[in-house]
């Protein structure tokens, strides 16, 4: 087998690059190339990213310097349960869930039947009271004059009294000192007269004494007579009282709610039948105790709510409440007792919509919906409450309870004037 032969000289090297060489080439590479890249990308967005922070944060700051805010705030408003002050079946109810209702407007009515029965009752008990006054009243000129003639027989017997008793003793003084001028026969006689009258006076006295007690027995059953009539008189009005209520009318102005009564239904007093919610809302904002030293009355408010995120609407403040919520809670603590953990406490404070900002959406706001209010404690305050503007609190839409509106100045249905 032949072997080849290596060619190469015993004392050729091999050239190899020097130790090091390749690393050199990249580093030069780096070098070489344009703006240094890495390193400056990340020293820019730091620099903006700063410049932002400091922005925003000097923002929040001077916002924060000169408003006080809470997300612990709703909208809510006043709510008046509807219920029913006599027993009765519902005949009919006039309005629906959600409709605008004004005040007086009628709501349902109950069946009046049983509640004319008891007015038509009423009504003859008061006639027959003022019958029995009027007798009463005719009953007082006659014991009058029956009081009056026993007094005149009393007169007339005193009369006769004194002058047979002045007769008798003119025949005693005859019998006795004239010495038979009379007989004996006249004396006597003269004596049964005079005594006879007297007993007859006594009589006639006794007479006018009864006649007396006869006048204030009459004016005593005149005075029964006159509060039988008041008697009657207040039963009847009570009546009509209670047949007006079969006639359920909506206290104030507002829009329909929790209806749970139909037609056909037995209700007894105190049944919560709807609810009325007033057109008038506010915000009550849970303000910490640490936020409240800059806030005054009058100061304005803008207001996010978070069902209308799209809307900002203005406001002041109204008034705050004289108490924490935790010192009208169902159970206040007492922090007298056990250990104690201080807890920052929280104060609602009533803030007012202005009506104009809220006339778009007004039928939107209800009560409940969560919001942010946002006190603005260096601005100029607003010294007067906003004026009333009904068109403003009233919802756009209320096409379905105009066939129901009350009429101004007719009284409802079943009520009886």
């Amino acid at each position: 087998m032949q072997v080849k032969e290596n060619t190469l000289p015993l004392n050729h090297v091999a050239a190899r690059p020097p130790a090091g060489s390749a690393n050199q080439k990249d580093d030069a590479k780096q070098k070489a190339g344009p703006g240094n890249g890495p390193p400056r990308r990340f020293l820019v967005i730091g620099a903006v990213i700063a410049v932002l922070g400091l922005f925003f944060g000097v923002r929040y700051w001077m916002y924060a310097s000169t408003h006080e805010d809470t997300d612990d705030a709703y909208v809510t408003g006043n709510t008046h349960q509807i219920s029913s002050r006599i027993t009765g079946t519902v005949q009919q109810v006039l309005v629906d869930d959600n409709w605008h209702v004004t005040a007086g407007q009628p709501l349902l009515k109950l069946d009046p039947r049983d509640y004319e029965v008891a007015l038509t009752q009423a009504h003859a008990n008061y006639l027959q009271a003022k019958a029995q006054l009027v007798q009463a009243n005719a009953q007082i000129p006659l014991v009058e004059a029956q009081l009056a003639q026993a007094q005149a027989q009393a007169d007339s017997s005193k009369a006769n009294s004194d002058y047979l008793e002045r007769t008798f003793e003119r025949d005693s003084q005859l019998f006795y000192q004239g010495r038979g001028v009379i007989s004996k026969q006249d004396l006597d006689t003269a004596q049964s007269q005079a005594q006879t009258n007297l007993a007859s006076y006594k009589a006639s006295q006794a007479a006018v004494t009864v006649a007396q007690e006869n006048l204030k027995v009459a004016q005593a059953q005149q005075q029964a007579a006159s509060a039988q009539v008041d008697a009657a008189q207040a039963q009847v009005q009570n009546a009509e009282l209670q047949l007006s209520y079969c006639t359920i009318v909506a206290p104030v102005s507002g829009r329909i709610a929790q209806k749970t009564v139909q037609t056909g239904n037995r209700v007894s007093v105190g049944q919560a039948l709807m609810a009325v919610v007033e057109d008038d809302v506010w915000i009550l904002a849970n303000l910490k105790e640490t936020q409240l030293e800059r806030v005054r009355v009058g100061q304005p408010v803008d207001i996010k709510i978070d069902a209308l995120p799209h809307y900002r609407f203005k406001g002041r403040v109204d008034s705050l409440q004289p108490g924490s919520g935790s010192n009208f809670a169902l159970l206040p603590p007492d922090n007298a007792t056990g250990n104690f953990i201080k807890i920052v406490q929280r104060v609602p404070v009533k803030i007012l919509f202005d009506p104009e900002s809220i006339k778009e959406v007004r039928d939107k706001i209800v009560a409940g919906l969560s919001a942010v209010p946002s006190i603005a404690v260096t601005e100029k305050m607003i010294d007067k409450p906003y004026q009333d503007n009904q068109e403003a609190e009233k919802p756009s839409r209320q096409i379905a309870s105009q066939p129901i509106t009350q009429i101004q100045g007719v009284p409802p249905a079943g009520v009886v004037q």
